[in-house]
């Protein structure tokens, strides 16, 4: 009778890779990175979180191993972790598309404003604002010269607000890009 050997639970990995078996967080590794993998891909609001945060999750995990409380769930341990590293990446996300829109919009209105001279950038800006296809110039000029509201406009377009806030931004990116291209020397 040949049996396969009988891998150790959990717990006696954990108490391994304290001691300082590199094999044993491998193990760990191995039996519950998909598990987190798919926690991550059904709450991650865009597929490339999901890597990274699992990657972050077991560094985490690593570095913390002395904190896991024997005797509870590892694979719960662990889902804990992922999901205060998504939420504060989805927490820092929003902050920054934020600081984004407000920036954006002073940019805008700055280049906008009545100037005796406009600048480069603002010319520019101008010539990227016409070169847009008519229904994206029409949500800048909703949001940025009406200054509607983003749930405005979804009622206004038909759309959901998600979609307004994503093709805001996906239209400030592409605004940007345009403008970094004309000003750079070619």
């Amino acid at each position: 009778m040949s049996s396969e050997p009988q891998l150790p639970n959990d717990e006696q990995l954990v108490t391994d890779a304290r001691t300082g078996e590199g094999t044993a967080f491998a193990a760990l590794l191995d039996r519950h990175l998909p598990h987190v993998r798919t926690f991550l891909a059904l709450r991650a609001p865009v597929p490339q979180l999901v890597d990274e945060l699992a990657h972050d999750t077991f560094v985490f995990a690593y570095r913390h191993l002395d904190e896991f409380a024997p005797g509870t769930s590892f694979r719960a341990w662990l889902r804990a972790i992922a999901w205060n590293l998504l939420r504060a990446e989805v927490q820092r996300f929003a902050r920054e598309r934020v600081q984004l829109e407000r920036f954006a919009a002073w940019q805008l209105e700055a280049w906008t404003a009545a100037a005796p001279e406009p600048s480069a950038e603002a010319e520019h800006l101008l010539d990227c604002v016409g070169e847009l296809p008519e229904p994206l110039r029409q949500l800048v000029a909703l949001k940025y010269q009406e200054e509607h509201s983003g749930e405005e406009i979804a009622g206004r377009l038909g759309r959901s607000a998600v979609w307004v806030r994503v093709s805001l931004f996906r239209v400030r990116q592409l605004l940007r890009d345009c403008v970094e291209r004309k000003t750079s020397p070619a």
